[in-house]
């Protein structure tokens, strides 16, 4: 037990040694960052690992405990628009739950998954294939324009799931659905 308790010894104080050795110091680099004319970098690309353009036009808000990231949209009416970025792990309730919950909120009724999916388009980005819900309630003048992003990483299950979310009016909507869709196929992940 001597030997252990010897040898033990012996290998934290190596380990010591050898961890306060200063021979390579760290060293620390400075870059200026470059403004674009035509978009800004998301700031949160270290806490989530991904990256997107954003509009000049878009205003970035606090990000929240659950969102990634916030923006405000004024629309040529003047509507202000919020977008949120969101990421959850695995598949994050499914396709039928979350477009579901998404259509309570604008006062709609649920949908079977076939139905919801007939109704979605599907779109390609720099992580893959997303699908789009135009979830409009003429009633209420509300709408939501929303993709569910499942990004697969060397495998056939999903490692997480990116939701994008835009609330306001129809006409509003429909005016920045080409913007919003743009916007999209723009998150890539940053290697």
């Amino acid at each position: 037990m001597k030997t252990f308790s010897f040898h033990l010894a012996y290998i934290i104080l190596v380990l010591i040694f050898y961890s306060c050795n200063h021979e390579n110091p760290v060293t620390v680099y400075k870059v200026k960052k470059t403004d674009s004319l035509i978009a800004k970098q998301n700031n949160k690309e270290n806490r989530s690992g991904l990256d997107w353009i954003v509009p000049n036009n878009w205003i970035e808000k606090k990000a929240t405990d659950f969102r990634l990231a916030s923006y405000d949209i004024r629309s040529s009416n003047g509507e202000l628009i919020d977008l949120s970025i969101t990421v959850f792990p695995g598949d994050a309730g499914g396709v039928e739950q979350n477009v579901n919950r998404w259509r309570r909120q604008i006062n709609l009724s649920p949908l079977e998954l076939n139905q919801l999916m007939n109704e979605s388009s599907t779109q390609s980005s720099m992580l893959g294939e997303f699908y789009i819900f135009d979830l409009y309630n003429k009633n209420n003048n509300q709408a939501m324009i929303a993709t569910i992003m499942p990004y697969y990483e060397n495998s056939n299950s999903i490692l997480e799931t990116i939701f994008v979310k835009m609330v306001g009016s129809i006409d509003t909507l429909s005016e920045l659905k080409y913007e919003f869709e743009l916007f999209c196929k723009s998150i890539h992940r940053i290697n």
